[in-house]
């Protein structure tokens, strides 16, 4: 049996390579890679903070000067125009932004408040923030609000300072457990809808897979701060996605709260503190994803090593051909992104790009930089080739190919399905877990 299935597993392989090849013929297929490195200089020794497109080939590039004895700042203190052609970087002038109104506001920003210094640039439906830190607290902003034209950008004011915000940090909900959910005995637990049971009594926090109260025994159990609390004590949410199971759990008189993954299927536990900072769904349910690590429904997980902490998600990005898609993470602190694309086909996770920002194209090249220890004149721009086309890019695609009735993103959605089927042939598993 298991070499018919094995056999039948290449056979489906061959095909869906076959298939996948076919489709990139048809729609056409762009690789993520780096293009080139180029540099652009600015007026003045300073550390870049952040980059936004103006539209067109034009980006605005915001960074920070000690301004010493100065006592004026001026837009071009802060903000640099360049111009994208031919992949290099044309300096132009500060048009797009010379608005009379936004020269008195930003005069004033930096007249008032003397420790303000440029924070980052916000795109979200079709305006811009521009955000200034005030104050020592990251949340002390003041904001400027544009307008994203076809013409260009229009300002509007600078009295947005609650519009400014990030998307939920989770991509689902919260359960908090209630009373009905307690099982009581001589090892009593609290039962999550009948799947998995978890408590933290008696010295440990322990997860079980049986609803059985005369024994203290789980699969997974670390130790708590207080041994001597009860059921009622410890504070615990919960969250379902498909064989996962999130848990939100804070034992009685700590500060933090312990986050855990169970797989039903695998009947195991993982603790993943980063679900606190925040968690994204792969598309199609296929796991969660954080900014250094994922963990799919199949029980892979892999962790990308970096000293980050207190990334937010900002956003996500999806490509037109419906099989990848970009996901977002920031640090508010120090201005640092995570870029982490998803492939859906393969369903394979890039190396995260870390960078302290990016902007994208309609042609799907992306410039990013990395910030500096120290302020500078020159600054390294990397040329990246990207997925992430624009809408107003036309592709070239065989119109005149079956594939093209049944639309790219339904062909993704197929080979993604398919490759599940081969993930499971190929692993090495009793049949009735498979």
């Amino acid at each position: 049996m298991r070499k018919r299935l094995l056999e039948h597993g290449a056979e489906l392989r061959r095909r869906v390579e076959r298939l996948n090849a076919e489709r990139k013929r048809v729609f056409g297929s762009i690789e993520f890679a780096l293009v080139s490195t180029e540099r652009i200089t600015t007026k003045y020794n300073c550390s870049p903070r952040d980059m936004v497109l103006l539209g067109g080939d034009r980006f605005l590039f915001g960074y920070n000067v000690r301004m010493g004895l100065k006592r004026e700042v001026k837009l071009e203190d802060v903000f640099a125009v360049y111009e994208f052609a031919d992949r290099k970087f044309v300096p132009r002038d500060l048009d797009p932004i010379c608005d009379p109104e936004f020269g008195r506001d930003f005069a004033e920003l930096y007249k008032y408040y003397r420790e303000t210094v440029f924070s980052d640039f916000r795109r979200m439906d079709d305006f811009l923030y521009m955000a200034f830190q005030v104050g020592r607290d990251i949340d002390d902003l003041k904001c400027f609000k544009w307008a994203v034209t076809e013409e260009g950008i229009r300002y509007l004011g600078n009295r947005f300072d609650h519009e400014y915000h990030f998307p939920p940090p989770h991509e689902f909900e919260w359960k908090r457990v209630i009373r009905d959910f307690h099982r009581y005995g001589t090892h009593p637990h609290i039962s999550i809808e009948d799947r998995v049971f978890v408590e933290t009594v008696g010295g440990d926090l322990t997860v079980k897979v049986e609803d059985n109260t005369e024994t203290g025994e789980g699969i997974y159990s670390e130790p708590v701060l207080d041994p001597d609390q009860t059921l009622d004590d410890a504070e615990i949410y919960y969250a379902i996605l498909g064989h996962l199971i999130l848990m939100k759990i804070r034992p009685f008189q700590e500060k933090e709260f312990r986050y855990l993954v169970f797989n039903e299927k695998l009947q195991e536990v993982q603790r993943i503190d980063q679900i606190g900072e925040s968690c994204v769904l792969l598309p199609d349910g296929r796991g969660i994803i954080f900014h250094n690590r994922y963990y799919l429904q199949t029980g892979e997980h892999k962790v990308f090593e970096d000293e980050l902490s207190g990334m937010v998600y900002s956003r996500r990005i999806e490509a037109r051909n419906g099989e990848d898609f970009l996901c977002v993470f920031y640090n508010r602190a120090s201005g640092v992104y995570v870029l982490l694309s998803y492939n859906r086909v393969e369903q394979r996770l890039e190396t995260p790009i870390v960078c302290n920002g990016f902007t994208l194209f309609d042609t799907g090249e992306m410039v990013l930089f990395k910030g500096e220890n120290e302020p500078r004149k020159h600054h390294l721009l990397q040329v990246w080739r990207t997925p992430y086309v624009g809408p107003n890019v036309v592709l070239e695609e065989k119109t005149d190919s079956y594939l093209y009735k049944i639309s790219n993103p339904a062909v993704v959605g197929c080979l993604a399905d398919c490759h599940d089927v081969l993930n499971l042939i190929e692993k090495e598993d009793t049949y009735a877990n498979l």
